[in-house]
């Protein structure tokens, strides 16, 4: 199988993997990409970006140390010469894959980078299709975000020919330096307000008020999700491929379940196989219309969907990071420690300063709660 007008030998563009504790979706993944025919990978130009167990803003642990050093071995297992970038610390999704991007555009000085999280096995000639798709698109750059050739879901076409449409997911994707700086600068206040928090813990009320200020809003608050918004205020194309190139295979994980999973169509999804692919040409009114389609999906969304979704949100839950109150302060004294006085110096410090979540967090911590509830 080949792709036609794609030139055989090894991928120019390097390649970072995300990876976090599921050795066994990283392993399919490798396995994938050592399987590739027409572009194969240069081993000494394949980047793990491994995220750690510990949070170092709140403590908490959200993976077994085991899983961690698994997915590390399993990665120089089948890339030896290749780079690990360990965090001693956990980042969370959003901020691990930022941490392989800047590698890519600013350490590595890359114009261009592939990138996969570790839930995507890809067909033996994903590589190709991405070096299709670069190709394709170099005319048409300052008008292109994201683009990824795992194809229409759930029924992809057959091929030979292959199309360019909306893209949905950022699995198995290739960035351009230029467009990735555009996104982000243009989600800088949605950095700075998911970075309150573990990302695990992100909050979700505030993050989809934060879309009031926008031009345009998205049904979602995670990396993906302000990715695509940033995308569509700026007129960035996302661009897929009506044939499937790839599979995806995660199953469990931080935003998908069995359940979803199966509903999403994902169950069945299998590479197309023919002895040669063609790529249409690529036209810029093609690339605009994309564009324009998501845009004014993303507008009537904001104007018809925001308000209901922050108002159901707002019914049930309140916001943690609010500042707390004196009386904030003296319920929860009271709730968690059984004392009906707060001390003047603890009321002085927290009162309209401390986020409720952050003084929530001091008062588990301190010895008389543990002392009374045990550990």
């Amino acid at each position: 199988m080949i792709i036609e007008g794609v030139p055989p030998g090894l991928c120019p563009v390097p390649i970072v993997i995300f990876s976090f504790d599921r050795p066994d979706y990283l392993e399919v993944l490798c396995r994938g990409l050592l399987a590739q025919t027409q572009v194969t990978v240069d081993p000494a130009r394949v980047i793990l970006a491994q995220d750690g167990g510990v949070s170092r803003r709140t403590g908490h642990r959200h993976a077994e140390p085991a899983k961690l050093r698994r997915s590390v071995e399993v990665f120089r297992h089948h890339f030896p010469q290749g780079e690990v970038l360990a965090s001693p610390h956990n980042l969370g999704i959003a901020e691990n894959i930022l941490r392989g991007q800047r590698h890519v555009f600013e350490t590595l000085d890359c114009d261009t980078g592939y990138f996969f999280e570790d839930d995507l096995e890809p067909g033996p000639l994903y590589l190709a299709a991405l070096e299709a798709m670069r190709a394709a698109t170099e005319p048409f750059a300052d008008q292109v975000g994201y683009f990824a050739p795992y194809g229409s879901q759930p029924e992809p076409e057959p091929g030979p020919e292959v199309g360019l449409r909306q893209l949905g997911h950022h699995w198995g994707f290739g960035l351009r330096r230029a467009a990735w700086r555009r996104i982000i600068e243009r989600n800088a206040v949605w950095w700075e307000e998911i970075r309150r928090n573990d990302y695990r813990a992100r909050n979700r009320l505030r993050l989809f008020r934060l879309w009031r200020d926008r031009e345009l809003a998205v049904g979602g608050v995670s990396q993906d999700a302000a990715s695509e918004l940033a995308c569509g205020e700026l007129g960035l194309a996302r661009l897929g491929t009506t044939v499937c190139f790839g599979r995806y295979i995660g199953r469990e994980g931080e935003h998908f379940n069995q359940k979803i999973f199966a509903d999403l169509g994902f169950e069945g999804m299998r590479w197309a196989e023919a002895e040669r692919f063609t790529f249409r040409p690529l036209r810029g009114e093609q690339v605009a219309r994309i564009a324009e389609t998501a845009r004014h999906r993303l507008a009537a969304w904001r104007r018809d969907t925001l308000e209901p979704t922050i108002a159901r949100l707002e019914a049930r839950q309140d916001d943690p990071d609010r500042l707390a109150t004196e009386a904030d302060i003296a319920a929860l004294w009271h709730l968690l420690l059984d004392l009906r006085q707060v001390p003047p110096a603890v009321m002085a410090r927290h009162a309209g300063k401390t986020t409720i979540r952050a003084l929530r967090r001091e008062i588990v911590r301190m010895k008389d709660f543990r002392r009374q509830t045990g550990p």
